[in-house]
Order: C-alpha cells, then structure tokens, then sequence
C-alpha cells in the first residue's frame, strides 16, 4: 500500500485530523449569554441581574419545549436530539488535496495492476462505510450505472436521516418562544389575582416577561443557529459523497488518473483550486 494512501486511509479510520471540536459554537453561544448579562448587570447592577433569574420561568419554557416535542416527535427522537446537538460542536476537516491525491492514487493502482488486485487491499483497510461501499461495487464488477444509482440512494438516505434532526431542532426553535408567552400569560393571571396589591404589581409583570425572554433567547442563541449549523453539515457531507461517488464511476470507467483529478478537480472552488498542489515527485499519474 503506497503512503499516500495509507495515511488517507489511517485518517478516514479516526485520526485526530478528521473530527475535531468545533469550539466556535459553544463560545459563540456563551458569548451571546454573556454580552445579555453584561449588558443587564451595567444596566441594573446585581440586584437588576438577580431580577432576570427565575427558575419557574426556565421550567415553564424547557419542561413545556421538552413536552411539545414528546408529543410531536416521541421520545425516541427526542433522546436523539442530544446526539444531533453533539454533532454540532464537532467539525470534520477535509483535506481536499488528500481526498484528491487518494483517489488519483487509487486510479493508478487499479490501472496498473487490475481494479480486482489493485483495490482489494485498500478495500481491507478503509473503515468508512460509504466508502467501503462504493469499492466493493467496483471491484466485484458492477455497471458504473448502478453503481451511481445505489451510491445515491445512499446518499438520499443520509440526507432524510439528518433532515429529521434538523426537522426537530427548527421545530424546538419554533416553539420556545410560544412556551415563553405561556409563562407569560400564567404570571399575568397570577398578577390580576393580586390587583388589589398595588405593589406586587411592578414585580409580577417583571417575572412574567422573563419567561418570554428566556423562550426568545433559547430560539434565537440556541436553536435557530444550530438548525443553520446543521443544514451546512449536511451540505458540507453530501458534497464530500459526490466528491466520492464520481471517483468511483471514474475508476470503474477506467479513465485514469490524469481524468478523474480532473474531473475532481471540478468539484473545487477558484480558492480551494489556487491551493492544490501537483502530486509529489515519484508518482507518475501519467499512466
């Protein structure tokens, strides 16, 4: 197995490279937290800070959010949204200069000594499923036909998988900020049943608007952004795939190295294009 290959295939396997924390969501996150607390604590010193802590209210809004979504989608899918969320403070670097050159490297082994014995090996080696996948298609012979048609309906499938999380997490967006104006209007009950008491008046509308806040600031700090987060996942991923996919109907074509860089390279921004590098010295793609 040639290097280039093999260090590919150790990062495809779970090398640190891969998935990395993504650390600009959470403090992105905190920042927003932050900046309101701030502003609330020069605004009103501690006692005014103290003033928009209510843990009624926190209960109102996510005990009322978390039963809206067991009815809407069951606990399953609830359960899952933990491991939706996760998956948003997690990034996965690509190296398109590796992914390419892996490729073209693989198209050269597969020219040279057969697609059989050329990519049985490395077919042992790679973990990722998808990609196990698409080599086993090609090796054991398939037409470059149906080998498209069962890669996409792999990828389709990724795609409604990630769009129920998205689905869920839009919705709990949705539906934080009506859970606030529930809070609401239970404090503004409570506050009339007191009218005669003109001094409870003041504090009673103040708490009754924190549990729209808190239901604002979950949709529009939380939710909504890791909604948009996981859409450009799915987006970044599925690109990836088809990166893939037309790599493998190249090599099953037998185009050749010199082709399918090519056509890979198509795939690329101006910018990610200006940053490849011709492959080292030593291996000949001219085959």
């Amino acid at each position: 197995m040639s290097i280039g290959i093999a260090l590919y295939i150790e990062k495809q396997n779970g090398g640190s490279a891969v998935r990395q924390r993504d650390w600009l969501t959470p403090l992105g996150i905190f920042l927003g937290f932050g900046i309101i607390i701030i502003a609330i604590y020069l605004a009103g010193g501690i006692e005014g800070l103290s003033g928009f802590v209510s843990l009624s209210s926190f209960v109102t809004v996510v005990g009322g959010l978390t039963a809206s979504l067991f009815v809407g989608f069951g606990g399953q899918e609830v359960k899952n949204m933990f491991s939706v969320l996760h998956q948003t403070f997690r990034k996965k670097n690509i190296d398109f200069q590796e992914l390419i050159d892996f490729w073209v490297l693989l198209a050269r082994k597969a020219r040279q000594e057969g697609v059989v014995t050329g990519l049985e090996q490395e077919l042992e080696q790679v973990k990722d499923p998808f990609v196990r996948k698409g080599l086993r298609l090609v090796v054991d012979g398939n037409d470059a036909g149906i080998i498209r048609q069962i890669m996409t309906m792999d990828i389709s499938t990724l795609q409604k998988r990630h769009a129920r999380g998205h689905q869920l997490i839009s919705k709990a967006a949705e539906l934080s900020p009506g859970w606030g104006m529930v809070g609401t209007i239970v404090g503004l009950v409570l506050m009339l049943q007191q009218i005669d008491n003109p001094q409870a008046i003041g504090p009673a509308i103040a708490l009754a608007l924190i549990t729209t806040l808190y239901g604002v600031l979950l949709a529009n700090l939380v939710f909504n952004p890791i909604a948009n987060k996981l859409m450009l996942l799915t987006e970044e991923e599925v690109f990836i795939k088809e990166i893939i996919v037309e790599a493998l109907i190249s090599i099953r074509n037998d185009e050749g190295p010199v082709v399918l860089r090519e056509k890979l390279q198509m795939f690329l921004t101006s910018e990610m294009y200006g940053r490849l590098k011709p492959l080292e010295e030593g291996r000949d793609v001219s085959v």
